[in-house]
């Protein structure tokens, strides 16, 4: 159900996803202003790394199309770790400078995009109403600064579990092994998203809600998504899993048609989790109320001393 009513309200809400892919742009196109500074350095390390890889060839034979996913994914880490390595040797501080732009300041960006569209979809959950990006964003820009300086912290270990995962699959050569490798591919990463959604589907949610500092929507967040653990994670897992099949399947291109509907779903799919959690009424469309069990319905009797 939570995936139905997360697809309703996207549906009644589509004009949130063009909204978020241009934020989204305006982002990554920044942090690529800031990036240009070293424009010749980042292409040349790229390019070299690009062609020892032999990536070259992938595409021109239709992205995955004639090649294995084995032989994809040793490329693409190979091409990576080589890009990386040539960076850091040249020069620590540029290194360190992308890191920065790359694995920060582009997921606080991300992030700060996330709280904005979790609040537009409070409003209109709870009073079908419907409100501006750009008045949300500034009218919440201290509380989704705070959010998302602590949740881009927070996520770097996740994200590192998750790269580390996908490394470790390619780096496993094996002729029997490469027959399991796609199903692999795209359970491993899978779970490990679905995990994490799991740990932080409720944490931007209680802080719109209950109007609640950064920390304390943490702990709300996660006890109300315990309540319905299972099925938040389970319906994460259908979700990540469908997303990576379907990339797999329709190859690189498909990821520019995926993404700018995977990041909003997920935005809403958070807070339909929580309403639902806290058995809280709201609109999945202008003309439908639905009504989740109440907290004292689905709670345990020694959990009833927790109900918000």
């Amino acid at each position: 159900m939570m995936f139905k009513n997360s697809t309703k309200l996207l549906c009644a809400n589509f004009d949130k996803v063009w909204k978020l892919l241009v934020y989204h742009i305006l982002s990554f196109a920044f942090c690529f202003g800031l990036l240009s500074i070293f424009y010749d350095f980042f292409v040349n390390c790229l390019v070299t790394a690009w062609n020892e890889a032999n990536l070259a060839e992938i595409f021109s034979n239709g992205t995955f199309y004639g090649y294995s996913i084995a032989d994809v994914l040793f490329g693409f880490t190979n091409a990576i770790f080589d890009f990386f390595s040539m960076i850091f040797l040249s020069n620590v501080g540029i290194g360190v400078y992308f890191c920065l732009v790359t694995f920060f300041l582009l997921p606080f960006l991300m992030n700060i995009g996330k709280y904005v569209i979790d609040e537009m979809m409070y409003g209109f959950m709870s009073y079908a109403q419907k409100q501006s990006f750009s008045g949300t964003y500034l009218r919440t820009l201290k509380k989704s600064t705070q959010f998302s300086i602590v949740k881009t912290i927070y996520s770097i270990p996740f994200n590192a579990l998750i790269v580390l995962s996908i490394f470790g699959l390619a780096k496993v050569q094996n002729d029997i092994f490469n027959y399991f490798l796609p199903l692999a591919v795209a359970i491993v990463p899978s779970i490990l998203f679905a995990f994490k959604q799991t740990f932080n589907a409720g944490w931007a949610p209680a802080m719109i809600v209950f109007d609640v500092n950064v920390f304390k929507a943490f702990s709300i967040g996660n006890r109300a998504m315990l309540r319905r653990g299972a099925r938040v994670f389970s319906t994460s897992f259908v979700f990540y899993l469908l997303a990576i099949v379907l990339s797999l399947i329709l190859g690189v291109y498909a990821i520019i048609i995926i993404l700018p509907i995977a990041f909003p779903f997920s935005d809403i799919f958070e807070m339909t989790a929580f309403f639902s959690s806290q058995g809280m009424r709201f609109y999945a469309d202008y003309d439908t109320i639905l009504s989740p069990k109440k907290l004292e319905e689905v709670d345990k009797i020694e959990n009833a001393k927790f109900i918000l």
